[in-house]
């Protein structure tokens, strides 16, 4: 059969994100800290964008708003002043390009030169002039806003290895090696057999047991924080009442009684204690202070104690027409286009440099609109999605955590006509501020559980439930899974013992005999 060439015809549907499109989707998915960012980044390096600013000079920030109505930019201007460019006859061009340089204080010629670079500074014109203030440099950083190196857990006991006096070099490769194991609880993460191991495949000597156990006890009573380097609480609270100085009765009888009846003390049986060791009232919860004051994860002394700043993206307000959703005024900065380089790309002539000039404000005017429209997309995102979350879970803004409603992404997106991938982008790291406390969005949603009756339940909050039933019980008599299982159902509300089992345990309560008070 002969090949013969020919025409073909196929037609197909393809999806294609546009750099528009790209730019939304990226912008949605940051969280307000790192769209601060973001913004101070494009103002950096587009000259086309500025930020607001108010009647005081001071940059403005974003209006509380009740619903997606922003502050639009004049497109029809800046649409008009590009076709314009191309239209502008030469000598018309000249004058404007004039009038607008009459007032400034300098000249392009004299910052750039033919190629575009920066222009020598001709020192002449300054000789002069003397700097009365400090703060003249754009890199000077006030000395408040300095803060103290953070020192982390392994740092701490590598600068202890190094000047602690070892018998021999061997003791402190093997300290190396221990320090390297220590969590920042600040227990050893593994045992010996683990750490022989690894010293044999890394070193020329292989240490036997007792080896790492010597240096194991030498961190252990010599190093900070107390108690680093034990294998277990009942270890970590040993450690610190051996090196508490003077040795007196009650740190004595504290060390026999963790170190003979530790499992009692974990479950509390505090009258059997009291009998064995021979104490009274007094003298009990004299020894009672004295374990309360030890620290059972010392590592976490050394720990970053500065803690992620979290900024609202939305406001709930009540008002007399009930709950009210806004834009957080002070989430990030607001900006606009510069209108001052738009008159300058409008009035430039048609020579070939100014015509490079040109294309390159043209982009950077392009890259601004389309940042402000993503901006403003955002917003829009998130008011729809926060006012749909406030409609659905208005009862858990007037009762709290047992009116929670079973809700999932596809709840929302059906509802609002858009993709599930959107509400999970809108609902990250997006949080809202509320009467309550303040809430990441995604805390909204939560899974359903089935029900006999007409209405499903929500895990949040039948999780809400169970712990009122916890705090309300009797220390002496401690509820059964069992017992709240069948509490549960009195409220008509149907679970498994084993679901009680998974929610008590997921809000870390310890089962009825460990929270058994017994005196």
């Amino acid at each position: 059969m002969a090949m013969l060439p020919g025409l073909q015809f196929n037609l197909s549907q393809q999806l294609k994100l546009t750099p528009q499109l790209q730019q939304s989707i990226k912008i949605l998915q940051l969280s307000a800290i790192e769209l601060q960012e973001a913004i101070s980044e494009a103002l950096d390096s587009n000259i086309m964008l500025e930020l607001e600013m108010d009647d005081s000079g001071m940059p403005s920030l974003n209006e509380p708003i009740e619903s997606a109505s922003f502050d639009h930019v004049d497109t029809e201007t800046e649409l008009a002043a590009l076709s314009e460019f191309k239209s502008v006859v030469d000598d018309h061009s000249i004058d404007h390009r004039n009038n607008l340089t009459e007032n400034l204080d300098c000249q392009w010629d004299d910052l750039f030169d033919k190629d575009g670079n920066e222009a020598p500074v001709q020192q002449s014109e300054f000789e002069d002039f003397s700097v009365t203030s400090h703060h003249e440099n754009d890199d000077y950083t006030p000395a408040e806003s300095y803060t103290a190196a953070h020192e982390d857990l392994y740092s701490h006991l590598k600068w202890q290895v190094d000047t602690f006096t070892w018998g021999t070099d061997i003791q402190q490769a093997i300290a190396y090696y221990l320090i390297d194991l220590i969590d920042e609880q600040g227990y050893l993460s593994s045992d010996l057999d683990q750490v022989i191991s690894s010293i044999s495949e890394n070193e020329s000597f292989t240490p036997d047991e007792n080896d790492i156990e010597t240096v194991l006890t030498l961190i252990q009573d010599n190093f900070d924080p107390a108690g680093v380097g034990a294998r277990s609480v009942q270890e970590c609270l040993l450690i610190q009442l051996k090196g508490i100085l003077p040795q007196t009765h009650l740190v004595d009888t504290a060390i026999r009684m963790l170190s003979e009846r530790f499992d009692w003390f974990a479950y509390g049986d505090f009258t059997r204690l009291k009998r064995v060791y021979g104490l009274d009232e007094a003298s009990w919860n004299a020894l009672l202070r004295l374990i309360q004051s030890l620290n059972p994860k010392p590592g976490l002394s050394f720990a970053d104690s500065e803690r992620e700043v979290i900024i609202p993206d939305l406001i709930i307000k009540r008002d007399k027409k009930g709950w009210k959703v806004e834009l957080n005024p002070n989430a990030y900065p607001r900006v606009r286009v510069n209108n001052e380089y738009v008159d300058l790309l409008k009035h430039l002539d048609k020579s070939s440099r100014s015509q490079e000039q040109a294309e390159a404000m043209k982009e950077k005017l392009l890259e601004a609109r389309g940042l402000i429209k993503s901006i403003q997309s955002r917003g829009e995102t998130l008011l729809r999605v926060g006012a749909y979350l406030v409609a659905e879970q208005a009862q858990f803004l007037d009762e709290g955590e047992v009116a929670m409603k079973p809700l999932v992404l596809r709840d929302v997106a059906d509802a609002l006509g858009l993709h599930e991938s959107t509400i999970s982008r809108a609902t990250t790291q997006k949080y809202m501020q509320t009467p309550r406390g303040t809430y990441e969005l995604k805390y909204f949603f939560s899974s359903s559980v089935s029900q006999y009756g007409p209405q499903d339940q929500s895990a949040v909050a039948i999780k809400a439930r169970i712990k009122q039933l916890i705090d309300a019980e009797d220390p002496k008599k401690p509820i059964s899974d069992q017992d709240l299982v069948d509490k549960l159902e009195v409220m008509k509300i149907s679970v498994a013992r084993r679901t009680v089992a998974k929610y008590r345990e997921a809000m870390g309560i310890p089962s009825s005999s460990q929270r058994k008070v017994r005196r």
